[in-house]
């Protein structure tokens, strides 16, 4: 395409402004994945657990419905009550609903009981300032017998197979058992392909696509010259071969796997907010994919690359990245364990499986008994304190020094842990009476259960262990129980009669037999209702307290001493010593339970290993990856979705939706093992699906699916399901091989489409989903900045390491895929180009035309050095005839030679870019670097067709 016929007159100013790249793309009628799963994870918890009880088509139906209002689906949210409509979408400062949880005078408080955190209402700000994305429909009945009847149907959770060869009028055009599946759908609608490509889009385009970067003048002439049948296939090859293609292609899988190299909380500056390790996953994806690493064994080394037998390579426990490197959540392990869940399950299974945290899944058969199993196995694994180095320095004699650095500091760190650990959870266990008095003293605090940044002293009771001791109580305390059943009837007096009424009932328990079993009273407890006085629900709570801690005493001698403890003893001490106590908890979760002076010391010394191996060069890579706890977790539901309160337990297990009712419990420590065999098992009907129709979008520009990490019941079949499973068995078959998946659909002639738009077909199937013609792309950030770096001759080729300042630093050569990522502060140039944000796994990145865009071709340093450098290539310099400059200047950036025309226009521009600069029009380019600035911004580089 050339410049005339792309629209861009070579005056400069509108040929810079050209850099818009493509109409503006309109807003879908729907919301996308992304924000239903944010409304799915963090609204619609918040109002199930504090609102419908009021507010829904169940306190509607018993009339109990308050207000007129009910929250229970984004109609009714938008209808709102007798007020008024609750939500305005895009208006949170005027939405009566932000007002009642912002508790503003005037308005009703929600919810009345208390205020929510600050962080959930910042939630629903934001969530309703983005357009208030719900489901349109109202909610199903969770775990419903109506989901797993619609989900026996559902075409993504039926087997694959291979469908046979259709029949077709016209099957000369095929090239591929794949083309025949396309050329049968479009016949069927009465359509037929375009014409092949031109062999000069072939070119770019399968480069574009398989390194990120154009082909140059040379090789596009080659190929252009080569008319053996096996020359397309020889470009394929090559590019396969090459060690770009893992550079582009791992740059896809790292934004389903969300990756940055930073942390993410709000005091993180400088050096303390990089991952020092970061790096060595996304050096991990782009060599796994360059070795064509088969799929299902690139997955099971992301999940529990330490659990493979034989032992992996030091290298590939980097696998494990993937799960390690989301948000941290303020250390908030319940979210971090839920984003583990999200990412697993939306990218490799393409299954909203998070949306279960806190009630059954709306839509898809996904119970929260099946998010808890998942919850178990993360829950199990742990990230090791001290990470295992998996290379060694180029230097070292710098690595020796580093090393004499870092080692004291590290066994420091343990050291602090362990001493904490103990110190902690022999607090936590001495003060069993404390947390008694003060669970029946007062009423709940939001606190207790909520993300808290409290400021703990050591005498401060900790607010997990009392929201725990609560639920614990509640749930021994009944008249079975040989511990608590006096405690039930006890606490069920009033406490202004308590000594009235308190005697009745002791002489009741006194009188029953002693024992450990159900109906029976400890002979402990009886030992404690006979001695003291009490006065109130306070006394006996520190009488029981006082006992447990006595008890726990006593073992402790015991243990010395090597004396069996009786019945009674034991069942005593396994209220503050089982795993269940609401006074245990893991050693990795220390850091959560520390006073505030001994958790900032623990954290400096942390943060300080990190910082040591950001400044200097000579730490070796380490992996950040996760291992198997000392002792497993075994899973509950969280009621609600809140740990303070474990309802029914669960197995570690894979999902009933993918194995049936047959599904076993995983069986093999943590389960990660299991997991990633069950996820990568040749029947699972979803691995394979998700994978070939990721590949597919990133050729194609769309996917055959709609929703890439949603494949569940409200996402519609494909328009071609055959074409979906002809991939996806085919690339089971052929190993899991990326590569042959790559040949598949490179070699097809239905890739090998030209682009050009035909009326005909648009007014039937406008969204081309049947494939009549290629579809025309821009460039994505890495493509763009990549492309201007090859062609200017300024690419670095240098490989892997540490991320680079790719925004900053507008000399810097290297490809974006190395650029640094900042997870708290993304830079402006991704945002600007649609980077995919790293707060979640990304299915498909946006595409906007803004301003920035422009604004970014026309004055970016890196856009000015890109242009000089282009113009400054030794064989364009030294040219001194214009014409023969500007056919250089095309050949080098869009390799190709000028036509007539565009010479005449390049003359021109030339000219008066002198006269403007001579007339003393400041510039910060030569007129031959401004012109290459334009060449640089055409439609026709920014542009694959």
């Amino acid at each position: 395409m050339n410049l005339a016929r792309s629209s861009v007159p070579f005056h400069f100013a509108v040929g810079l402004t050209a850099f818009v790249f493509a109409a503006a793309t309109h807003a879908e009628d729907r919301f996308t994945p992304d924000q239903i799963a944010f409304f799915e994870t963090k609204i619609r918890p918040v109002l199930v657990e504090h609102c419908q009880s009021c507010h829904s088509a169940e306190a509607e139906t018993n009339k109990k419905l308050k207000g007129g209002l009910r929250l229970d689906s984004r109609l009714a949210l938008l209808k709102g009550g007798d007020s008024g409509p609750a939500v305005e979408a895009g208006k949170p400062a005027t939405s009566l609903l932000m007002k009642a949880i912002r508790q503003v005078e005037g308005v009703a408080k929600m919810p009345p009981k208390g205020k929510l955190p600050d962080a959930a209402i910042a939630d629903f700000e934001r969530w309703i300032a983005l357009g208030a994305a719900a489901p349109d429909a109202g909610p199903a009945v969770p775990g419903g017998s109506a989901i797993w009847d619609r989900a026996r149907q559902h075409w993504a959770f039926q087997p694959v197979k291979r469908p046979s060869p259709p029949t077709v009028k016209d099957g000369d055009w095929a090239r591929t058992p794949l083309d025949l599946l396309v050329l049968a759908g479009l016949e069927a609608k009465g359509l037929t392909p375009s014409p092949a490509a031109d062999r000069r889009t072939l070119i770019r385009r399968v480069y574009f696509d398989l390194v990120g970067m154009p082909p140059m003048a040379a090789e596009v002439a080659a190929f252009i010259g080569d008319r053996t049948p096996e020359a397309f296939a020889r470009v394929v090859e090559r590019l396969l071969a090459s060690p770009q293609y893992g550079e582009r292609w791992g740059r896809h899988w790292l934004d389903v796997a969300r990756y940055a190299d930073s942390k993410d909380g709000v005091l993180m500056y400088g050096d303390d907010r990089v991952r020092p390790y970061a790096y060595t996953y996304r050096d991990y994806v782009v060599r796994a994919l360059n070795e064509d690493l088969p799929y299902n064994r690139f997955v099971r080394e992301q999940l529990a690359a330490d659990l493979i037998e034989p032992k992996v390579e030091p290298r590939r426990l980097a696998a494990m990245g993937f799960l390690t490197l989301g948000r941290m959540f303020d250390n908030n392990i319940h979210d971090v364990i839920d984003d583990r869940i999200d990412t697993v399950s939306r990218g490799l299974l393409g299954l909203t499986v998070s949306c279960a945290r806190c009630h059954d899944h709306k839509y898809d058969p996904v119970p929260s008994a099946d998010y808890y199993s998942l919850y178990g196995v993360f829950a199990s694994s742990i990230e090791p304190l001290v990470r295992p180095i998996i290379g060694e320095s180029d230097d070292a004699t710098a690595a020796a020094a580093f090393d004499k650095q870092f080692a004291p500091k590290q066994r420091e760190v343990q050291e602090i842990l362990d001493r904490q650990y103990t110190l902690l959870l022999d607090a936590a266990r001495r003060r069993v009476a404390d947390y008694h008095v003060h669970a029946v003293t007062t009423k709940p605090d939001p606190l207790e259960t909520a993300i808290y940044f409290l400021s703990l002293a050591p005498e401060d009771l900790r607010p997990p262990i009392v929201a725990r001791w609560r639920t614990y109580l509640a749930r021994r305390a009944v008249s079975s129980d040989p511990v608590f059943g006096p405690w039930s009837d006890l606490m069920a007096l009033p406490e202004a009669d308590f000594s009235t009424g308190v005697t009745g009932v002791l002489e009741r328990w006194r009188a029953r037999p002693t024992g450990t079993a159900a109906g029976q009273l400890n002979p402990l407890i009886r030992d404690v209702l006979t001695s003291p006085k009490f006065a109130g629900r306070a006394d006996v709570a520190r009488a029981y307290g006082t006992l447990i801690v006595r008890v726990f005493d006593t073992s402790l001698r015991a243990d010395r001493e090597k004396v069996d403890a009786d019945a009674a003893t034991r069942q005593i001490l396994e209220i503050i010593t089982g795993r269940d106590s609401p006074a245990y908890f893991p050693k990795s979760q220390t850091h959560s339970f520390m006073s505030r002076t001994d958790k900032d010391g623990f954290g400096n010394k942390v943060q300080e290993l990190d910082r040591l191996a950001v400044q200097s060069k000579a730490a070796p890579p380490r992996a950040m990856m996760m291992t198997d706890a000392q002792e497993m977790f075994e899973p509950t539901l969280f009621v609600r979705g809140d740990p303070a309160r474990p309802g029914a337990p669960v197995p570690r297990q894979f999902l009933k939706v993918v194995q049936g009712a047959g599904r076993k419990p995983f069986p093999h420590g943590s389960g990660r093992l299991d997991l990633a065999n069950a996820i990568a098992a040749p029947d699972n009907p979803l691995t394979s699906r998700v994978l070939v129709n990721r590949v597919w979008m990133h050729h194609f520009g769309e996917p055959l699916v709609e929703s890439p990490s949603d494949f569940g019941l409200r996402t519609a079949k494909p328009a071609n399901p055959g074409l979906l499973d002809y991939l996806a068995a085919t690339f089971v078959d052929g190993d899991w091989s990326m590569k042959a998946l790559h040949r598949t659909i490179l070699l097809s002639a239905t890739y090998q489409q030209a682009s050009a738009d035909r009326p005909s077909c648009r007014e039937i199937d406008p969204e081309n989903k049947l494939q009549w013609r290629m579809n025309r792309r821009r460039l994505d950030l890495e493509s763009m900045r990549d492309s201007m770096l090859a062609v200017s001759g300024r690419l670095d080729p240098r490989m892997g390491g540490r991320p680079a300042d790719v925004v900053g630093d507008s000399m810097n050569g290297r490809r974006t895929v190395y650029g640094m990522v900042d997870r708290q502060s993304l830079p402006g140039l991704y945002r600007a180009f649609d980077f995919a944000s790293p707060d979640l796994s990304a299915d498909r990145r946006p595409l906007t035309t803004v301003p920035q865009q422009a604004l970014f071709g026309m004055n970016s340093p890196f856009m000015i050095e890109q242009a000089k450098a282009l113009a400054g290539q030794p064989e364009i310099a030294a040219e001194k005839d214009a014409a023969k400059k500007i056919h250089r200047l095309y050949r080098r950036a869009l390799g190709r030679d000028a036509d007539e025309s565009e010479v005449l226009l390049g003359r021109a521009f030339v000219a008066a870019s002198e006269a403007s600069r001579a007339s003393g029009t400041p510039s910060p380019l030569d007129s031959w670097s401004q012109f290459a600035q334009v060449l640089l911004l055409t439609n026709e580089l920014m542009f694959v067709d």
